[in-house]
């Protein structure tokens, strides 16, 4: 039996060929389907985990900014304030619902506008950020004295949206610039009037004594009464001078150290202490040092420090220390360095030196090695 023989049976042959056909067809439009449908779903995996980390990267942006110490603002082209950190409430006293839709120059005084609007053309016309030194203006009127980078803000077009301002306060490191001037300028001061008392006792003072041995003898020279008495009365002027040329210069060695205040000794300390170390400590103080530390107290702790920085260059083989001062309730000194830890030096003398002070002001010291590496020495006494 065959195809001709029977039409039907090779109509329905050729149908079910046909039909086989077209599900082929449908399969291979079905796997390009699924093909795209992967691709897609690869590409929003890809979109979503891009959308995450960009979420991330502003959440962390967002954090930085509300947990910085320095003052972040922005304002329009126009110079509204849009956005405020807590660091610029902090600095400049305004909240976030009192200063935003102001506009900037509240915080700029009449004498800081040149400079500033300065900064701001830098930043919109130079495509880099515009800098400014100078006092901006607290709620209450009062100046305070920052350094403000000023950056311009654009759209993915380039057109300018406004701009960013990140201001730190100066106050602090002002005050700590002068204090360190005015130590430096205490010692060259101070080695002035070791050179005048080196060339008072050196010249001065043998020349006026060689002056008087020949007085002496020129009145050993003559037999009248009245030379002899006159003479004898200018080398006892002499002597007398002598003595007051002395007393001088022991007066040019002891000059007062009272008018040299605590930073500024710590800081000429920790600066005279770099040479030895290899590298200059930083330095931080917390509180009024000055105002409530007794004179007694800070000799203890000008040879504390002193000790502390001299142990780190003897033995830990570090490459910085951390000097920290506070004053909230006890006097606190804290000495942190990154060297070799401890070792053998846990019952130095110069350790239990420091220890003796410490009780002998009714106050505590430890030491210890730190878990990273280094050394961690705290030195409590209180203030009162």
């Amino acid at each position: 039996m065959t195809r001709a023989n029977h039409p039907q049976l090779a109509e329905v042959l050729e149908a079910l060929a046909r039909r086989e056909a077209e599900l082929e067809s449908d399969r291979r439009t079905i796997a390009l389907l699924n093909a795209e449908l992967e691709e897609t779903n690869r590409g929003l995996i890809a979109l979503h985990a891009e959308l995450e980390e960009a979420r991330q990267a502003e959440a962390r942006l967002a954090a930085i900014v509300q947990s910085s110490d320095d003052a972040m603002f922005a304002f329009s082209p126009q110079g509204v304030i849009q956005t405020w950190n807590p660091g610029a409430e902090r600095l400049f006293g305004h909240t976030e619902a009192e200063i935003v839709g102001r506009p900037v120059h509240v915080l700029v005084p009449e004498e800081a506008r040149g400079p500033f609007a300065g900064a701001l053309e830098l930043a919109r016309d130079g495509g880099r950020a515009g800098h400014f030194d100078g006092r901006l203006r607290r709620r209450d009127g009062s100046p305070v004295d920052v350094a403000v980078t000023v950056s311009a803000m654009r759209d993915a077009e380039g057109a300018l949206t406004g701009f960013s301002a990140v201001a730190r306060d100066l106050t602090e490191r002002l005050r700590m610039e002068a204090e360190l001037a005015a130590a430096r300028a205490d010692r060259e001061v101070m080695a002035d009037r070791e050179r005048i008392a080196r060339d008072l006792h050196d010249m001065v003072i043998q020349r006026v004594f060689a002056a008087g041995l020949a007085l002496q003898a020129t009145a050993g020279m003559t037999d009248h009464p009245k030379v002899v008495a006159r003479l004898h009365d200018v080398v006892a002027e002499l002597d007398a001078t002598i003595r007051e040329l002395r007393t001088a210069i022991f007066d040019l060695h002891t000059a007062p150290q009272q008018s040299v205040s605590l930073r500024a000794r710590i800081l000429k300390l920790t600066e005279d202490a770099a040479e030895t170390l290899g590298f200059s400590p930083n330095v931080g103080f917390d509180g009024p040092i000055d105002s409530v530390v007794s004179e007694e107290v800070a000799t203890h702790l000008l040879a504390v420090v002193r000790e502390a920085l001299s142990n780190i260059a003897r033995h830990a083989n570090a490459t910085a220390t951390a000097v920290t001062l506070s004053t909230n309730d006890d006097l606190v000194l804290e000495v942190i360095d990154n060297g070799c830890g401890l070792g053998e030096v846990t019952r130095s003398s110069g350790l239990r030196n420091m220890r003796e002070r410490a009780e002998s002001l009714g106050g505590a010291f430890e030491v210890c090695s730190r878990p990273g590496g280094g050394t961690r020495l705290k030195w409590r006494v209180p203030l009162a």
